[in-house]
């Protein structure tokens, strides 16, 4: 039992540094990463905080989708949803740097996994983290069942599965 005291302790120390790095990155984090695209943006940033916290939301659930329509061929339709969660995921960016987003819209639409993975020294290196992380999430039951690797075939059926269900063809049209 004093073995699992350490692994909670160090559980919630990384958890914290992780919170904690998407906090100050949401609230009082470096305004300049990217500044050729934060300012040409800050001139049309028009729309609500709900609406950019609504953005991240899109961008995870987009590059999840993404993600399904790869492990079953879907090509066309896997580059379709990735372009727009990185669309989605610049706009949330340069709106989270400049500011505009409130912290209840946050912590009511954007995912977790988002707000966990938005530390990095560009935009482009934090999509790529935020990409990975929810590629792994949707992922993580494709191509397994509990301990066991599942077939090429039963992963196709998965993945299609999680991508009907979850509405991706609506995503971004």
């Amino acid at each position: 039992m004093n073995t699992e005291k350490p692994n909670v302790g160090l559980a919630v120390l990384v958890t914290a540094v992780l919170v904690g790095g998407g906090v100050y990155y949401f609230s009082a984090g470096p305004k300049n990463l990217d500044s050729d695209t934060t300012n040409q943006a800050n001139s049309t940033l028009s729309q609500t905080s709900k609406e950019y916290a609504v953005m991240g939301r899109q961008l995870w659930s987009a590059f999840q989708c993404a993600s399904w329509a790869s492990v079953v061929g879907d090509n066309k339709e896997q580059e379709r949803l990735f372009l727009f969660g990185y669309a989605q995921g610049e706009k949330f960016l340069v709106a989270a740097k400049a500011g505009k987003i409130e912290n209840p819209d946050i912590n009511q639409e954007v995912p977790i996994g988002v707000t966990m993975l938005v530390q990095g020294p560009t935009n482009d290196f934090i999509l790529g983290r935020i990409f990975e992380g929810a590629q792994e999430e949707a992922l993580d039951e494709v191509y397994k069942t509990g301990n066991k690797y599942n077939s090429t075939e039963l992963q196709k059926i998965i993945a299609e599965n999680k991508y009907r269900d979850s509405n991706c063809q609506l995503i971004g049209k």
